[in-house]
């Protein structure tokens, strides 16, 4: 499935994903370790995105976010990391985002930097 076609065609009138910006910036390994298990590959793929995202960077982004950027823009079919990611994001049951409350903190961090 193309990532661009991916959305539902539906209206859901979800909450905000609230809270994370309180969590302390950590490490991505850290921020993932408690989906090591469950996401195929995840540990190679944080390899990779620390391997290849561009640092220094232009916008000040430490190596970890820069990483979660990467990481979140990487195409791995079915099981890519941002499907993942999405899916728990389009849940109605906003709690099920909160073990994902680390990797939004730093992602939003490095959102943040980027040049609008």
């Amino acid at each position: 499935m193309n990532r661009f076609a991916e959305f539902e065609l539906e209206n859901k009138d979800l909450q905000p994903v609230a809270g994370y910006w309180a969590y302390e910036l950590v490490s991505l390994e850290e921020a993932l370790k408690g989906f090591l298990s469950q996401i195929n590959e995840l540990k190679r793929s944080i390899k990779e995105a620390k391997k290849y995202c561009k640092h220094p960077s232009p916008h000040n982004l430490t190596r970890d976010e820069a990483a979660a950027v990467l990481l979140y823009t990487m195409e791995a079919g079915d099981h890519s990391f941002y499907r993942i990611l999405n899916q728990v994001l389009r849940k109605e049951d906003r709690k099920e985002a909160i073990p994902w409350f680390s990797y939004l903190k730093l992602f939003d961090t490095a959102l943040k930097k980027l040049p609008k």
